[in-house]
């Protein structure tokens, strides 16, 4: 299968106080490079619309050697690497100017039906799909289940600004929540203190539930998972519905 390749260059406004790419501004680098690629193969956002679909992100995971910062150049590369009846998978890896490595990252997509809300069957549709490809990650991408003790510690009104095409909450605003709930400087006696993330982020994953849209309240939960690992957990409040979970190692 062919490789897409592109080039681009961080800019200022995507950098965070260290002068790094935040998480998610690197995330809608690669949600794009993966809907160019989907377009070129005849299978994009066009296409599907064309047959009242869309596609989701339902899972992914980054696994980071170094996070780039304002003015790096990135190379980043993607693939299509499978398929089953409801899940694609795709695969990212960025270098820097010097051809060393940045990042490497797995992901699976789903075919929603606008009007039935319900998973397309990939079988069903002509996708120029290889059935298996290279991953590249060493160990096999596994969603993520609720695990450990959530504590409620922020609560989201979902902004109009979140919504993307499809019309619900896009995958990288769940990102940024989840890292903002992570990374504030908590007030006194705030129980978000015991969750700080470091800037020291070695992998980041993010396991798709349910669709959100906007003026949904989420509730955020966050839980310390042993082994250097913080986890976030969202709920719709005052119902039991998980909407995303997230892994920070």
């Amino acid at each position: 299968m062919e490789v897409k390749e592109d080039k681009f260059r961080i800019r200022t406004y995507e950098c965070g106080f260290d002068g790094r790419i935040k998480i998610f501004s690197l995330m809608q680098y690669l949600q794009e490079i993966a809907a160019i690629h989907a377009e070129q193969l005849g299978f994009g956002f066009d296409w599907l619309s064309e047959i009242n679909s869309y596609w989701v992100l339902s899972n992914i995971r980054i696994e980071i050697s170094r996070l780039p910062g304002r003015e790096d150049q990135v190379t980043l590369k993607t693939w299509p690497s499978g398929y089953s009846r409801t899940i694609a998978t795709r695969e990212f890896i960025g270098n820097d100017q010097n051809d060393s490595e940045l990042f490497r990252a797995g992901s699976e997509w789903m075919v929603i039906n606008k009007n039935t809300n319900r998973l397309k069957n990939l079988f069903k549709l002509d996708l120029n799909l290889p059935k298996s490809g290279t991953k590249a990650l060493p160990d096999e991408l596994k969603r993520l289940e609720p695990n450990g003790d959530y504590r409620k510690v922020d609560v989201v009104r979902v902004p109009r600004s979140a919504i993307d095409l499809n019309g619900h909450v896009n995958n990288t605003e769940y990102v940024r929540w989840g890292m903002d709930v992570l990374s504030r400087d908590p007030a006194p006696g705030a129980v978000q203190g015991e969750f700080k993330l470091n800037d020291n982020i070695r992998s980041v994953q993010a396991t798709y539930l349910s669709e959100v849209f906007e003026d949904d309240e989420l509730d955020l939960l966050a839980t310390p998972n042993e082994g250097g690992q913080l986890g976030v957990l969202g709920r719709k409040s005052g119902e039991e519905n998980n909407v995303f979970l997230m892994e920070i190692n």
